[in-house]
């Protein structure tokens, strides 16, 4: 008898599930009859194969081509030698790539991953952040790919790391190991977007404290973030990579921001 109800439950929720089912697909449809989705960039309807940002946006990402500073990332007009910024500041960490500068729409499809909850972006922006991770020869010698975490404050109130996404991305297109808990973010800063250089290495100071050791030691490690500004950040999480026994420390960022 047990087993007669567990079996006609189980097909009851089976259909009732299907139908479920079939019903979102019919809403999902009639609701983007009656109000088409747009792209919230360029504000284009969008089609049917297109999810929240239109593929013409996506394509119109200017990305960073050589010449580059082989330290920061920073598009050069000459040569791939350090920048006259690099040149005057010293970096814990060895290279960074970034897939392009801090304009539109990658800064927009950036504002809408961090503050938006667009998480979908990272799928997207992961596969080509991956894929320049692969076509550089130096990254991809690296053995182990690292998010820049948040402070667990930070991480109740948004809900989501957007590098831990971008990094999971990353890590799927390049086969590389993903260590999410080496570093943690012991300490609650301010937000770096209102800060000057100077002021953005102070506010970072000891915030960020490797807490497995094993995951680190004598590995080459990238670590992935949305926006390289100043550097302070990256040079900041790097200090105790290189300390607890790392390698070396590569950064893999999509976004560069110039003049900054």
């Amino acid at each position: 008898m047990n087993i007669r109800r567990n079996s006609i439950n189980s097909t009851g929720g089976s259909f009732l599930g299907f139908f479920y089912h079939q019903y979102q697909i019919i809403k999902r449809y009639f609701t983007n009859f009656v109000f088409p989705p747009f792209c919230p960039i360029c504000e284009r309807e969008l089609k049917g194969n297109e999810r929240l940002i239109c593929n013409d946006c996506y394509n119109s990402v200017r990305l960073i081509e050589a010449p580059f500073c082989r330290r920061c990332g920073a598009p050069l007009k000459n040569n791939g030698k350090p920048c006259v910024y690099c040149k005057n500041n010293h970096f814990h960490f060895s290279r960074v790539r970034a897939l392009g500068t801090f304009s539109s729409p990658l800064s927009e499809m950036i504002h809408l991953l961090k503050y938006d909850r667009k998480t979908s972006i990272a799928e997207h922006l992961g596969i080509l952040l991956g894929n320049l991770l692969l076509s550089d020869p130096e990254l991809s010698s690296a053995n182990t790919i690292i998010p820049i975490p948040l402070h667990k404050t930070r991480m109740r109130e948004r809900g989501y790391n957007q590098s831990r996404l971008l990094a999971e991305m990353v890590s799927s297109i390049s086969h590389k190991r993903l260590s999410i808990n080496a570093v943690i973010r012991a300490k609650a800063t301010k937000s770096q977007t209102q800060l000057a250089p100077g002021e953005r290495a102070k506010n970072l100071k000891d915030a960020f404290t490797v807490v497995s050791k094993e995951m680190v030691k004598n590995r080459k490690i990238i670590v992935v973030d949305d926006v390289m500004t100043s550097g302070a950040t990256l040079d900041e999480i790097s200090k105790p990579l290189l300390e607890a026994g790392a390698e070396t420390v590569y950064g893999l960022i999509l976004a560069r921001a110039i003049g900054n």
